[in-house]
């Protein structure tokens, strides 16, 4: 079933991502950005492109923090490839939540332990959707104050605002989180009911540990800030100067944006919102769509390294008897 409805949805994303891309490159002129692109100063470029690397290894350590509080000890260059090679699916996918599968997995032949495979890589994610979160809502007055943000970002804000507050809740309170659990037993087979309690008991139990919490947190901080700071790298490389705090406003909203499952793998919507809201801050729609798409182009090239790391483990696993 499920199955059958990525299929039914693919067509969709997959029209959803040209028909933007198609509009822009129809309003802005594939030429200007084609131009703009040449224009790149390539030592900003290799800055960007580094500091995107350093998040990828830290955020394989915040992954790491995660399985060591959940008792599964594993060698960090281990959980780093696990990281990497999961970054490589997430990107070559058309699931943009495919690598994840994967990072579970690799965990689960590990260390043997299901259940803290699944739940660790969700508050991976969690932890970092969290803090990107948070920032997007920090930002909302300010934006509004600066008169970029219009009736529909307004909107958004707060539909996202209640659809975080909810699924905080149901992960966190048990209380909340009885109805959903009696749906999810009569509607699923037993075995895997009893899965899913044993993960949600250990998702639960991350709330209950403030120095885990805490420790988890303050790397999400980092990484996510890290991979902002990316922006700020690449729109220098286009000769684009702004604040690096606009920067900590804008981009966590065109990431949470387009990490929405409504295209494919957020092409044309990350491009699309850039163009809007950097123009709030007098960036030309070519220099911030050019922009946007770099940071597409740099989280392609730092997933390859886990496509190589794929290919020798499966040459080393064929070696084996």
């Amino acid at each position: 079933m499920d199955s059958l409805l990525k299929k039914a949805l693919l067509p969709g994303k997959i029209l959803l991502s040209s028909l933007l891309i198609y509009l822009a490159l129809r309003q802005i002129g594939l030429s200007k950005i084609a131009s703009e692109l040449k224009t790149a100063d390539l030592n900003w470029l290799l800055l960007a492109i580094g500091l995107f690397l350093f998040s990828h290894l830290l955020g394989s350590l915040q992954w790491r923090t995660l399985l060591k509080g959940e008792g599964v000890v594993l060698p960090w260059f281990r959980v780093a490839e696990y990281y990497f090679v999961g970054l490589f699916f997430n990107n070559f996918l058309i699931s943009s939540m495919g690598g994840d599968v994967f990072r579970m997995v690799d965990v689960h032949r590990a260390s043997g332990q299901r259940a803290a495979a699944v739940s660790t890589v969700f508050l991976d994610r969690f932890a970092g959707l969290f803090v990107m979160f948070s920032m997007a809502i920090l930002s909302w007055p300010w934006l509004s104050a600066q008169r970029a943000a219009g009736p529909r970002m307004q909107f958004f804000m707060i539909v996202m605002l209640v659809g975080w507050m909810a699924a905080t809740v149901i992960l966190f309170s048990r209380r909340a989180a009885k109805p959903l659990a009696w749906v999810l037993k009569r509607i699923l087979p037993e075995r895997f009911a009893k899965t899913i309690k044993e993960i949600y008991i250990q998702i639960h139990s991350f709330g209950r540990r403030p120095a885990l919490l805490v420790r988890v947190l303050m790397l999400a901080l980092v990484v996510q800030t890290s991979r902002i700071m990316t922006h700020y790298l690449l729109a220098r490389a286009m000769g684009v100067d702004l604040n690096p705090l606009v920067f900590l406003v804008i981009i966590p909203i065109i990431a949470l944006s387009a990490s929405l499952p409504v295209s494919l793998g957020g092409l044309g919507v990350r491009e699309g919102l850039g163009v809007i809201l950097f123009g709030k801050f007098g960036v030309a729609a070519e220099s911030a769509y050019s922009i946007e798409f770099l940071a597409y182009l740099v989280a392609i090239f730092t997933a390859l390294p886990g496509g190589v790391l794929f290919m020798f483990r499966r040459r080393r696993d064929n070696r084996q008897p």
